[in-house]
């Protein structure tokens, strides 16, 4: 298939979707959702800001780990790359600060972009088998909605056969810069970081007063997870909502109250990160120029 046919899919596959994001919204009462938006609770909303910061921490934490034995030695500059890279991530609709993130981090330690790019890679290898991790546990253990419990097998499937392939890489790493110790350090922190995200998303159907049984709120954002392989929109907002709303509804939520829920769980996730990475972006750019 040639490149410019695979974009034309794409600009017509985004272009139904955010269609259907409008023919969606149509349906929302509007009203009713910035009602409860007003009512959430403020200090509820705080801890779930704070838990979204803490997972994000986390993330760095992660790719650093694997960073050091490459050369990388400061954790504040991963730190501060990542949280610039997740800013620029909420700006545009490919995955844009993944990319800006191993730059920064290449170009102000001094260490080759391949080498820092590479374990960006592996970083989102292991990102990808937490969410596997979540998705096999969760649709084992907990009633979730149909949509997810079809994809039971398939997922724990493939799990088996990434931690199969973390494995044998983990037995092969004495030929690599990362050690075994590093992958599993890093995999815990991984996991971590998303149950994080799944208490970011309870907290704020909480603050909400949204009557949202845990179980829902892992299902959404496993649901959720799937939605961001593809941005149709910066951020995925509009996207993120449909999805919320759907997973929601299956839980008896009202359409309206799940938009509200969502829209303020990206109000948490999304703005006091863009407020950070327009902070650190400026200094990181001097010291890589």
């Amino acid at each position: 298939m040639s490149r410019p046919y695979r974009k034309g899919l794409i600009v017509f596959g985004g272009l139904i979707l955010i269609a259907l994001v409008v023919a969606f919204g149509r349906s929302v009462d509007w009203s009713a959702a910035w009602l409860a938006i007003r009512r959430a609770d403020r200090g509820v909303l705080a801890l779930a800001l704070t838990a979204n910061l803490i997972s994000l921490g986390l993330k760095a934490v992660r790719w650093w780990v694997l960073l050091a034995p490459a050369g990388v030695r400061s954790l504040s500059l991963v730190v501060r790359a990542t949280f610039a890279g997740a800013s620029l991530n909420n700006l545009v609709v490919a995955q844009g600060g993944e990319a800006a993130r191993a730059l920064m981090v290449s170009r102000t330690a001094h260490v080759p972009l391949r080498r820092v790019a590479a374990m960006l890679v592996l970083e989102r290898a292991l990102d990808l088998m937490s969410y596997l991790v979540l998705f096999a546990v969760a649709t084992w253990l907990l009633p979730l909605p149909p949509m997810l419990m079809r994809w039971r097998t398939p997922a724990s499937a493939t799990l088996a056969i990434a931690l199969l392939a973390l494995l044998i890489f983990a037995s092969r790493s004495h030929r690599t810069t990362t050690s075994p110790g590093r992958l599993a350090t890093a995999l815990f922190l991984s996991l971590g970081a998303w149950a994080l995200q799944v208490v970011t998303y309870h907290l704020v159907a909480i603050a909400a007063h949204l009557a949202m049984p845990l179980a829902g709120s892992i299902a959404a954002q496993l649901a959720v997870g799937v939605s961001f392989l593809i941005r149709a929109t910066p951020g995925n907002l509009g996207v993120f909502q449909v999805v919320y709303a759907l997973t929601a509804h299956s839980f008896g939520i009202a359409e309206s109250s799940a938009v509200a829920v969502a829209l303020l769980i990206q109000m948490v996730q999304v703005l006091p990160v863009l407020f950070i990475g327009m902070l650190i972006a400026p200094s990181l750019l001097r010291s890589g120029r």
